[in-house]
Order: structure tokens, then sequence, then C-alpha cells
């Protein structure tokens, strides 16, 4: 009844088709998915190892001092920790930008090329970058990158760096950490189109901490160990909470940040 011709598929034959397809189809996405995370934790794992290896091969010849967060270069650009951003990038609207890793303050002392962190497609076009490449996805403890720990001054570069024999328990304050930043004012980004961010900083403030790894931060702690941290949930940015961006720490505590907090 349900048969066309000699070589038809019956009705029944049709469903059972389409749902063996839809369960193959699950697996599939299933599977790449998996794929997708245990490439992020590698390359995680990979790209915080490489800094924290050459930041402590930095210190160790610039008398244990860690670095500015950023210092204007006049008549060139800005040298970020991560690389120098030329000035005919910076009149480029973000995404469209560029910088050279290899005129960082730390370049030199890590690897040239660092993976770009595959964690960010899992959001699709919730992915808004600032940058043409160089998703590494981690961020550098401002707080560091002046002696007093104020933080406007490390984001603006001024100010003394600190040292690593400030901290009596560097294996307690976090030197990187995965990063991110849930954008919702700038375009296409909108209040009711937050999109998530690659971003390089984190501070007693910022909500910018990326816990993509099941819910925990990768870290790297100024004493050159590498581990895991957890999110204080009352610190999850409401604007996208499936970004899992936060801190370790409410805001204006200086938990992992600097050792007198606890």
């Amino acid at each position: 009844m349900f048969r066309s011709g000699g070589n038809g598929f019956s009705l029944v034959e049709l469903l059972v088709s389409i749902a063996i397809i839809g369960v193959l189809a699950t697996l599939i996405v299933n599977t790449s998915s998996q794929m997708y995370r245990s490439a992020s934790l590698a390359t995680s794992a990979n790209n915080i190892r490489q800094l924290a290896a050459g930041a402590m091969a930095y210190m160790g010849e610039n008398n244990g001092s860690f670095w500015k967060y950023r210092e204007n270069v006049p008549g060139t650009g800005v040298r970020w920790w991560f690389g120098l951003e030329p000035l005919e990038s910076m009149s480029k609207p973000e995404g469209q930008r560029w910088f050279d890793p290899e005129q960082g303050p730390l370049s030199g002392y890590i690897p040239a090329g660092m993976k770009p962190d595959p964690s960010f497609a899992f959001v699709g076009k919730a992915f808004k970058p600032k940058f043409k490449f160089g998703y590494i996805g981690v961020g550098y403890n401002v707080l560091l990158a002046t002696h007093d720990a104020v933080r406007i001054k490390g984001w603006m570069g001024t100010g003394v760096p600190a040292r690593q024999v400030a901290f009596q328990t560097p294996g307690r304050v976090v030197m990187f950490a995965t990063s991110a930043q849930v954008n919702t004012f700038q375009t296409p980004a909108s209040a009711t189109n937050p999109m998530i961010e690659e971003f390089y900083g984190l501070d007693d403030n910022e909500l910018t901490v990326h816990f993509r790894h099941n819910g925990k931060a990768m870290v790297a702690f100024t004493d050159g160990s590498c581990g895991f941290l957890e999110m204080d949930r009352s610190t999850l940015d409401l604007r996208y909470p499936k970004a899992l961006v936060g801190r370790f720490a409410p805001r204006g505590s200086k938990k992992y940040l600097w050792e007198e907090a606890e």
C-alpha cells in the first residue's frame, strides 16, 4: 500500500532511516564538539605553559621584574604585552586590526606562532574578533604591571612593574589566565546581541576571566607553575551566561591577583 514501485521504501522504512540518520548526526556533532573541546584544552595548556616558561626566562634576565601591560612607542604604535600594534592598525575597526607578536616584551622568550585557541569557535557568530589573528585567549594580571597594584596605572602602562620577590607565596598569585570579555557595546554586538571576544588582561574589577574548561580557568602562577581555578559564581557575567566569563573573586577583591588578598 505504501510502495510506489518495486524498489521504493515503505513509510516505516523511511521513518526508521530518518531516525538512524538523526542518531548518527547527533553522534557526529557530539564527537566533533568533544574534539574541539579537547583541542581547546590542549591549545590553552600549550599557550599557558609557553608563556609561563617565557616569563620565568624574562624575569631571570630582568632582575625578577614583570613587564608592562602596554606602553606607547612614539611614531610607531602601542606595544602590548603580547605584541606591537602599529599606528596604521589602530585606525582600523576591531576585527581588521593586527599586531606583531615578535615585538612584544616577551618576544625572544617564548616560541613564535602560538596557536589560536579554538574554543572561540564554540560560540559561532557570537564571537567578535579584536584582531585578524592571535586568539591565544590568555590575559595578563595587570596588577603585576605596576608596583603599587593600582589598577588604572597597570592598564595605562604607567608605574613600575612589580618584582617576583614581592610575593612570599608566588604559587598563589596568578600571572596568566584564560581570558575573554562579553561585548554589548560595539557593533555588531549590542545589548540584545551579546558577543564574546578575546581579551588580554585581568584585574581586581573587570569580568575578563574565561572559565571555558568545564567551568574552570587555566592559569599560570608567578612561580611558573600552572593549574586550574574555579569561578566565584556570584561574578558570572549574566549578559551572556553561556560564555562562562567572570572572576576568581568578587569585584574589588585581589584574591589570586595580589598576595595580601585572601
